[in-house]
């Protein structure tokens, strides 16, 4: 990405990554290009703060917008205008994981994202898109169609028009995980609906949705 794409990470906690991303750039870069360097504006989005003093301390360095911390509501309740549009945007045990409306979530995420950008997520204890899930395996988020019948998170999304959705399968993981990459290839984005009918507490939460005709 150049300094001037735009990335979000969504369930950001203390905004590790984005403050792993800036320390990974090589010193003379950034004081090529007066602080800024080469690296993308970052946003980390969380529920609550927990910016540290080594966050403050690296925004006080890199001055103006190139990182921001926003905390205090849901991807949700954010509208297009308030955090604009990124080429890149990622989701790492955040929102997808513990969302009570997946088609929701998908469709904010995608609203925010270029035409040409891409969003990068997971969702473990799933049914593995390449079917070599354990035996004993047990999911925590499953997904069945208008008749009851189980349906693939990867198989849904790849219904979804104008993205390239990628999963790659890790079924030697722990628990199972589907790690997904979506590209949006155009505007007309149409997320087909899912209704939540169990949802239950926990790290990650139990969930069970289906999809409506």
């Amino acid at each position: 990405m150049s300094n001037s794409d735009r990335w979000l990470d969504i369930g950001a906690g203390d905004g590790q990554a984005v403050l792993d991303y800036y320390a990974s750039e090589p010193k003379a870069a950034a004081e090529k290009c007066g602080r800024s360097g080469t690296r993308a504006r970052a946003v980390a989005l969380s529920i609550e703060d927990r910016r540290t003093k080594k966050w403050q301390l690296q925004a006080a360095i890199l001055g103006g917008d190139r990182i921001q911390y926003l905390s205090g509501k849901r991807l949700r309740d954010y509208s297009v205008e308030e955090l604009g549009k990124f080429q890149l945007i990622t989701d790492v045990y955040g929102g997808f994981s513990y969302t009570e409306d997946l088609s929701r979530f998908i469709g904010k995420v995608l609203s925010l994202l270029e035409v040409g950008g891409a969003f990068y997520t997971l969702v473990q204890n799933v049914q593995l898109e390449n079917g070599k899930d354990k035996p004993s395996s047990s999911f925590q988020t499953e997904l069945v169609d208008s008749a009851g019948r189980d349906i693939k998170m990867c198989s849904w999304l790849k219904q979804t028009p104008c993205v390239n959705v990628g999963c790659e399968s890790k079924n030697d993981w722990d628990t199972p995980t589907e790690l997904v990459n979506i590209h949006k290839i155009c505007s007309d984005v149409s997320v087909r609906p899912a209704k939540l009918l169990r949802y239950e507490a926990g790290n990650p939460p139990g969930r069970r949705f289906q999809l409506e005709p």
